[in-house]
């Protein structure tokens, strides 16, 4: 064994991968038995999962799944498809590269700074660090835009963990699209993590059984934002982008968990600019005018709902080694 590969062998490659959380959301008009398209404007935040990886000298991939202060996280703990994005990213850019299995044992580490099921991306966010982490372990050439386009194949949010920043995505039941946003600015926000259980096909459900039941909904035959909102993401005008977010899928998760009406009035009574659920999930975000204000707001938050609070500002980078 040469000096070069038992040092690589011994030495980790570590990489970042941001969460991303959704401002604005737009659930299209259902047809026949497919999901609507979703158009949604997203932005990577201060969170981040993280992703060590060392060789192995046989083929096993062993992984594991770490809190953060490092204690070990059972399995029963992890969701099967976060474990599924770790292994087929792992397969997808082995197969890319052309590299043989023999060849591609790995122990990998993954710690969790983006809480399991609560619809802020950790699932991508992990496999997007997979990939950035590995591509550097195996010395692969290869450019942002390209591992993007792979990332796509290993499951939904990891491509715009890799691409990072802010960027606008549009989903049906043939492609994804997604389109960055230029940034100057970020904009200061307070996460409330938050997990339940929801099925996605109930979420649909109740979003058009709720428009069925309004006399004036919105028209989303064409799904499309406001040139003034991705001008205010893109300046970090908080209090326009305040003004504008919207999320089509807020009234049916509500209808579903009404506690949280409790929680998206309880962040504006304690001086949000704006309160919102996150995509189709509980957790929420609270805008905040700068990171003094937010960090105050969730402090006040934790203190008057006894739930955790974070304050974060984005949009941040894509996944990258650290």
């Amino acid at each position: 064994m040469s000096a070069q590969l038992e040092y690589r062998e011994q030495t980790a490659v570590t990489a970042q991968a941001p969460a991303m959380v959704s401002v604005t959301n737009q659930v299209g008009v259902s047809g026949g038995e497919q999901e609507p398209a979703v158009l949604s404007l997203k932005l990577a935040v201060s969170r981040y999962d993280i992703a060590s990886i060392r060789m192995r000298v046989d083929k096993e991939v062993l992984v594991k799944f770490e809190d953060p202060s490092h204690a070990l996280i059972d399995y029963a703990n992890v969701p099967h498809d976060d474990l599924v994005y770790i292994f087929r990213a792992v397969d997808e850019l082995r197969q890319h590269l052309s590299r043989s299995k023999n060849v591609s044992g790995l122990d990998i580490t993954i710690q969790k700074h983006i809480p399991f099921e609560t619809h802020m991306g950790g699932r991508g966010a992990a496999a997007a660090a997979v990939l950035v982490a590995l591509a550097a372990l195996w010395d692969a050439s290869i450019a942002r835009e390209e591992l993007a386009r792979l990332a796509q194949r290993v499951g939904d949010g990891v491509a715009e963990a890799i691409t990072g920043g802010a960027v606008m995505t549009h989903v049906d039941a043939t492609e994804v699209l997604i389109t960055p946003v230029l940034v100057q600015s970020e904009v200061a926000m307070v996460l409330v993590p938050a997990a339940a259980e929801l099925d996605e096909s109930e979420m649909f459900q109740e979003v058009r059984r709720l428009r069925q039941a309004q006399d004036a909904v919105p028209d989303r035959n064409t799904l499309e934002f406001d040139p003034e909102l991705v001008e205010a993401v893109a300046r970090g005008d908080a209090s326009q982008l305040a003004l504008m977010m919207h999320n089509d899928f807020q009234p049916a998760l509500v209808s579903i968990l009404p506690e949280h009406n409790d929680w998206l009035t309880a962040g504006m009574d304690e001086g949000a600019l704006a309160a919102q659920t996150i995509d189709r999930g509980p957790s929420l975000v609270f805008l905040a005018a700068e990171m003094s204000t937010a960090s105050d707001l969730a402090e006040r938050f934790e203190q008057h709902m006894e739930i955790s609070a974070v304050a974060e500002y984005g949009p941040v980078a894509g996944a990258h080694l650290i």
